[in-house]
């Protein structure tokens, strides 16, 4: 058995059936509708979240988890540990990560923790934990799989089609007169993950000329695709996301994509209705 405990926070959008497979420990971020707050995939559900954001007056708004909940995870019979986390520049659980390992290693110097920031988020994160686990399962060693994951953060590519920008503009990721903006002209907001953060990336009138340029997107940033992986994540929008990936075997050769549903943390800004691809 590896000695190595992997371990991400609920943006990463995994399917539960890969959680399961390659036991990856997954901290929550806190999910807040005013004065109620959940943890993410343990209090509320993706369906119960969904439900709660059409009907509450308010938007939600996330918060990372403390020092002390990494704190927890590192208390583990694992002598090495990898934490793959929501980007820095989107979230404060990068560095959360860090000072827990600083608190946790003045306990016990003996273990080896990589905090490893993803300059990513939703399936963005998943790709890479996915592939960190895999090397895992395969005996690779921990400076080979740490070594490989920083690389490949560079490489990761993710766009977000937005159904609405009201909730990415009121949490300030874009600003609100881009948004009256995109409101007037009825235009689907595509953005862009580019160095840990989210820019606007692309406008286009309607749901099928903006997946069209989803499509091209690919074309432009794939290099060597068929052996990629292609996460293709949804905000209650199968349909939309099952379309996707029929246009995507009809011109590309991916070597596996994965369909997923994007969670409460990233469906806070998303809203529901947004395709997201990572690849």
């Amino acid at each position: 058995m590896n000695n190595i405990k992997l371990i991400t926070d609920s943006s990463c959008d995994l399917p539960e059936y890969i959680i399961k497979k390659y036991n990856i420990s997954v901290i929550p971020l806190n999910i807040l509708f005013d004065e109620d707050s959940y943890l993410d995939g343990v209090d509320i559900t993706k369906k119960e979240f969904y439900e709660k954001m059409r009907n509450e007056p308010n938007l939600p708004k996330t918060s990372s988890p403390s020092p002390n909940r990494f704190v927890k995870e590192f208390q583990c019979e694992q002598d090495n540990i990898i934490v793959i986390s929501l980007s820095s520049g989107m979230s404060s659980t990068y560095n959360n990560a860090l000072i827990g390992k600083n608190m946790y290693l003045e306990e016990d110097a003996e273990k080896r923790i990589e905090i490893i920031d993803s300059k990513n988020g939703s399936m963005g994160v998943g790709l890479l934990v996915l592939d960190a686990a895999r090397m895992i399962e395969n005996g690779k060693s921990i400076d080979y799989i740490v070594d490989k994951i920083k690389k490949d953060v560079k490489d990761i590519s993710t766009y977000v089609v937005l159904e609405t920008i009201e909730n990415a503009a009121k949490a300030g990721r874009i600003s609100s007169f881009k948004e009256k903006i995109v409101q007037v002209l009825n235009l689907k907001i595509t953005v862009k993950v580019e160095d840990g953060l989210v820019n606007i990336f692309s406008k286009a009138r309607g749901d099928k000329k903006s997946l069209n340029k989803l499509i091209n997107f690919i074309e432009a940033d794939g290099i060597n695709i068929s052996d990629k992986i292609l996460a293709i994540c949804h905000s209650n929008a199968l349909d939309k996301a099952l379309k996707f990936k029929e246009m995507v075997n009809n011109k590309y050769n991916f070597k596996e994509i994965i369909v997923s549903e994007i969670g409460a943390t990233i469906g806070s800004y998303a809203s529901e209705g947004a395709l997201l691809i990572s690849f």
